[in-house]
């Protein structure tokens, strides 16, 4: 059984979504798209549970 990753990084995240990691980029400038964190510097990690919640609630 694999382990999924609690926190995706951005690369990880679009993949997720079917999406490219700039439009990740474009929406978190703009306010929109999911949630994500900020832990120090420039590193962006995405919850799991937000980026489902996020494609369950039909913002996708």
């Amino acid at each position: 059984m694999e382990v999924q990753p609690t926190y995706l990084n951005r690369e990880q995240a679009a993949a997720f979504l079917h999406v490219q990691p700039k439009t990740l980029a474009n929406w978190a400038s703009q306010g929109k798209g999911p949630k994500f964190r900020k832990p120090g510097g420039k590193v962006v990690l995405y919850p799991r549970m937000e980026l489902e919640a996020w494609v369950n609630s039909g913002e996708a």
